[in-house]
């Protein structure tokens, strides 16, 4: 039977898109103001408490797949499962590889322009095309573990109740090899990295009513931890660059990925309390949280074309504020009105009785 959506989810998508658009839009910010003046500290602040974009994303994607597949997993599902992916997320992951592969040259090198075919494999395998496209690779990943992980929740009980900690203690190993033995290549882009976050998101996925109970009984100390260990996590970058205090790579890995984790159950809380009460603001939340997968693929070529095609002010701190505002607005809203006419478009398309089934099931 298909589970209720849980609308809460695209208002956390929503919240986690807008940071990513927040961190790539600051990133040159907080090199090209001079250290130590008030708006590249502000710059880095706001960049930093951004962190929990993707943390969130994968954190979502685990409670998603365990809360949707966990009752009824089968072998079927599986195959389907798999097909699934292989249209939603591999087939853009290479559309849009191939987009910015060549848009890259087009931008920097023009004169330059080609398509050469084991170049462009070469930069498949970690998403070197752009630099937003790492994600890709780490769901990815996650994907071809997922039905072995569900798997595992539903033939041994224990396992399901553990797997929380299974993921602490699989991202630990990941992190202690790297520390004592050799660092692990690509480790940005592997899914060991945040392995915690999906796990505690099929954890919770896999008993999503009783942590509704739970958020909205510990709320009144979960959110302020949350704010607590954001500032934290912006203030441990602050301190390094202003005044020269270096905190070790365990510090900054353990707030890294706590932060997100307590962000996440916030903003789930926070999800439902709009949906409750401020139904006008949800609505545009909600829009914005289904269409947040294409400003995500989207977002780079507008931002990129922004910065080399329009000078960044007159020096003025005022100008530099606006240009760095105009070009989060046109990142943000661009892309919004391309997949949204994207999606009218393909509904469109679709012949009257698929259009009919899928109101229906909606």
């Amino acid at each position: 039977m298909k589970k209720a959506k849980l609308l809460e989810l695209d208002i956390v998508r929503a919240i986690a898109i807008l940071a990513v658009l927040i961190i790539h839009n600051s990133s040159e910010a907080t090199v090209e103001i001079p250290v130590g003046s008030g708006s590249q500290a502000l710059y880095l602040a706001v960049n930093k408490l951004s962190n929990f974009a993707v943390p969130v994303f994968i954190f979502i994607s685990g409670l998603v797949l365990f809360y949707r597949y966990f009752d009824d997993w089968s072998g079927k599902k599986a195959v389907t499962f798999y097909l699934k992916r292989v249209k939603q997320v591999l087939f853009p992951y290479l559309i849009w590889s191939a987009f910015y592969y060549v848009y890259n040259q087009w931008i920097y090198a023009p004169a330059n322009l080609h398509f050469d075919w084991a170049e462009f494999g070469d930069l498949l395998p970690w998403a070197d095309a752009s630099y937003h496209l790492y994600f890709m690779v780490i769901i990815v990943q996650f994907y071809l573990l997922f039905p072995l992980m569900v798997w595992l929740s539903r033939a041994f009980a224990w396992f399901g109740r553990s797997l929380f900690l299974i993921g602490i203690l699989v991202q630990a190993g990941g992190y202690l090899y790297s520390h004592w033995i050799e660092p692990l290549p690509h480790s940005a882009s592997l899914c060991v990295t945040y392995f915690s976050l999906f796990a505690l998101g099929g954890y919770l996925g896999m008993r999503y009513e009783a942590f509704i109970g739970w958020i909205n009984k510990h709320i009144v100390w979960v959110l302020p931890l949350s704010v607590l260990l954001g500032c934290s996590y912006a203030g441990m970058f602050l301190l390094a660059e202003l005044k020269g205090v270096q905190f070790g790579g365990l510090a900054y890995m353990l707030v890294f990925n706590v932060y997100p984790m307590f962000a996440s159950m916030s903003f789930i809380w926070i999800g439902r309390l709009l949906l409750k009460y401020l139904p006008a603001l949800s609505k545009m939340l909600l829009s914005l949280g289904a269409v947040s997968f294409g400003i995500y693929l989207m977002h780079p070529a507008v931002l990129t074309y922004w910065r080399t095609h329009v000078d960044n002010g007159s020096g003025r701190m005022l100008d530099y504020h606006l240009y760095t505002l105009t070009a989060f607005v046109l990142s943000l809203g661009v892309p919004w009105l391309a997949a949204y006419l994207y999606g009218q478009a393909m509904r469109r398309l679709r012949p009257p009785s698929s259009r009919k089934q899928v109101k229906s099931a909606a």
